[in-house]
């Protein structure tokens, strides 16, 4: 007899950023093939700033995503500091990370409120919970009220921030601000704490349970962060950023116009909040530390869905890291915002860690201008896990009622918290 397949497709995954699908083909005995299928169309932010003016490139690279320009911004500046061999002081280092935490806080507020939750409530999309979940949708509003208002103050703008420069701010923002800024994250500690407790009771589904490598930044100075000049791997190893591409080896695929990822060229890998809590939950502290230690066997590195509680624990820890690096500062104060930097010829890579995972910016400079630019995101490097994952809720499924398959493969797509219009990139026309 000869065999049926039947394909089962989701055209254009909801509740993500950018345009991606799920195709799943079906045999008589059992799954043949998934893919996802990245159909946003190719960017070229890398190419087109080559032969730019290096200022004019850094205010160019915060436009690939209006969800994580803080995070481009930032990365990019540091990647051209690099370049050009110049270092910030310590003070201004704290408030780019203070900066950095507001797009964090915004973004996963986002994505647990308006993008997950919605799936565990058996609503297609946030306003539906309106009536029933108002406090959770106020909360919502409310966490990413604070992380757009403190970009706003800090970046100058809540998307797109052109204040940081390099050398550090074009201006800084006044002492009463800070302390206000200081005393708003007080008192959204305890909405992050509700939102960790929320998400600590939501199913994280067995289909999807096994190994997983985990890769993560290793922050500077010995504290869970963001900023960091090592990749830490789960298994123990650990190499330079400057060695991302010996070790993070990206790999055409012919149904994405993202390129996929793989450690040492040949396993996928995760990168995300479940990531850093993996490889350094030991660097935790305060109220986040204690959730840690009271919730660790539902962190579990073993499964994807475990991310939605990492980021909720990492709302939690963020803010009091935001309290202390204000502290930081304003012991410092007042701050010169910036020092004069000299344009030298140069490579430099940063790595940082985003909220979808991390970030990596390589600029070359030469004569004042971008001679060279590669730029890779969390979600690129996570397509090829992600698909593993997809794969591995169809097989158990692919009998089900194939709008049930559709629902749980896209839920394990938004585990990741994909961006996918910044996953695709091109390095050379």
């Amino acid at each position: 007899m000869k065999n049926l397949y039947l394909p089962i497709t989701v055209d254009h995954i909801a509740r993500v950023e950018g345009k991606g699908g799920v195709e799943i083909i079906v045999g008589d005995d059992g799954v043949k093939e998934v893919k996802l299928n990245i159909i946003e169309g190719p960017r070229f932010f890398e190419a087109i700033t080559v032969g730019k003016k290096l200022d004019e490139a850094l205010a160019v690279y915060p436009r690939i995503c209006s969800f994580c320009s803080a995070a481009h911004k930032l990365t990019a500046v540091e990647a051209a500091e690099k370049a050009i061999g110049f270092e910030v002081r310590e003070e201004i280092q704290a408030l780019r990370e203070v900066l950095y935490i507001g797009d964090m806080i915004e973004s996963h507020a986002l994505h647990l409120y308006l993008l997950v939750l919605p799936d565990y409530m058996g609503y297609s999309n946030p306003l539906k919970m309106l009536d029933k979940y108002k406090k959770e949708i106020n909360i919502a509003l409310d966490l990413k009220n604070l992380g757009s208002w403190m970009m706003d103050e800090l970046g100058a703008r809540a998307i797109h921030q052109e204040n940081v420069v390099m050398g550090g701010f074009g201006k800084l923002p006044d002492k009463t601000t800070l302390e206000k800024m200081k005393k708003r994250l007080q008192e959204a500690l305890p909405l992050a704490e509700y939102t960790f407790e929320l998400f600590s009771k939501l199913e994280q589904y067995e289909e999807v349970e096994g190994p997983i490598i985990h890769m993560a930044v290793r922050p500077r100075g010995d504290v869970y962060g963001i900023y960091g000049d090592a990749i830490s791997v789960s298994d123990g190893f650990e190499f330079p950023s400057e060695d991302y591409k010996k070790h993070m080896v990206e790999r055409v695929v012919e149904h994405s116009f993202a390129k996929h990822s793989f450690y040492n060229g040949e396993k996928p890998f995760m990168t995300g909040a479940i990531s850093r809590v993996v490889n350094h939950a030991d660097k935790l502290y305060g109220r986040a530390k204690e959730l840690y230690e009271s919730h660790k066997d539902l962190l579990r590195p073993t499964n994807p869905f475990a991310n939605n509680l990492a980021q909720a624990l990492e709302l939690v820890y963020f803010m009091e890291r935001g309290i202390d690096l204000i502290d930081e500062a304003l012991a410092k104060w007042p701050i010169r915002p910036r020092d004069e930097v000299a344009v030298k010829d140069g490579f430099g890579v940063s790595t940082t860690e985003a909220p979808r995972g991390i970030l990596v910016y390589a600029l070359e400079v030469k004569d004042g201008r971008i001679a060279y630019a590669d730029i890779i995101t969390p979600t690129a490097f996570n397509l090829a896990m992600m698909e593993v994952h997809v794969r591995m809720m169809a097989e158990k499924h692919y009998n089900d009622d194939p709008e049930r398959l559709k629902y749980l493969t896209e839920m394990v797509v938004r585990a990741y918290d994909p961006c996918i219009s910044c996953s695709v990139h091109v390095v050379r026309l």
